[in-house]
């Protein structure tokens, strides 16, 4: 009784502690989405992004949401010892590991990641709307489109490698005029019409990309260990605390049928059957 009593303690805290984070997430959503004019010293920059990409903040309102309501069921599961929403909360919690386990494996093997993922990331990338996640990226891994700047027409602003630097667009130009000059005098001049290496970024956004996570990979492993060795907990925790309400229940039962309460008579058993 005492280690049921210890696990419950734990599993309502954690789910508690999960209602609360899945509760500020969505309020920051909102937050987000209303104010468009508060600015927060540190973060303008991620809470910028989030305000222009309204798909993006959708999705994080609806994770925190997710974790919102599998914190709820927890908790009231646990507190007032219902098997029906602890088993609802098993449910959801085997299907949640299951898929952060397979997005760890998939991120694992870099064959998988390469065969199936990198095109729908390229279209992805590449899709209407999404400028301002192509900025973001350019700006803060310092490089340009997602192989290299040779699949833009017209070099963005977020490629630019200085910002005092002359656009890739205007240096493209200069760089035509140049040669039509030359052309016009008999002269051999570039043909070349987009801006030197000196005015915007040359890497691939998704070779920074790969080189950025394989910078973090060993703390995202552990994290994603740790959350996983934490759900697993909590499915065997709610296993415990389900198996031990229906042991006192069946021994409440017991106790019916031999100490009746005042007003009621013991069934007798051994009467013969007609």
């Amino acid at each position: 009784m005492a280690a049921n009593a210890c696990i419950k303690c734990w599993f309502v805290f954690v789910n508690s502690l999960f209602l609360a984070i899945g509760a500020a997430v969505v309020g920051l959503g909102i937050w987000v989405l209303v104010d468009k004019t508060t600015t927060v010293p540190g973060v303008d920059t991620v809470i910028g992004y989030f305000r222009t990409n309204a798909i993006l903040t959708y999705i994080s309102m609806g994770v925190g949401g997710l974790m919102f309501l599998v914190g709820l069921i927890g908790t009231i599961g646990g507190c007032k010892d219902s098997t029906c929403l602890l088993k609802l909360f098993l449910s959801i919690a085997i299907l949640l590991f299951l898929v952060q386990l397979a997005i760890v494996l998939i991120l694992a093997v870099p064959q998988i990641l390469a065969l199936y993922l990198v095109p729908y990331f390229k279209l992805a990338w590449i899709a209407p709307g999404n400028e301002a996640t192509r900025d973001l990226i350019q700006l803060e891994l310092k490089c340009c489109g997602f192989t290299d700047a040779s699949e833009y027409t017209s070099i963005p602003n977020s490629c630019m490698s200085s910002t005092t630097g002359t656009p890739a667009t205007t240096a493209a130009a200069a760089t035509t005029a140049t040669a039509a000059t030359a052309a016009t005098a008999g002269t051999v001049g570039p043909t070349a019409t987009t801006a030197t290496g000196s005015n915007y970024y040359t890497d691939g956004c998704y070779d920074k990309l790969n080189a950025w996570f394989q910078s973090i990979a060993m703390y995202f492993y552990i994290a994603a260990g740790v959350l996983l060795a934490l759900e697993l907990w909590q499915m065997i925790s709610v296993c415990c605390l389900t198996s031990g309400i229906n042991k006192e229940r069946r021994v409440g039962d017991a106790d019916m049928q031999m100490y009746p309460p005042p007003g009621r008579t013991r069934p007798n058993y051994n009467r013969p059957m007609y």
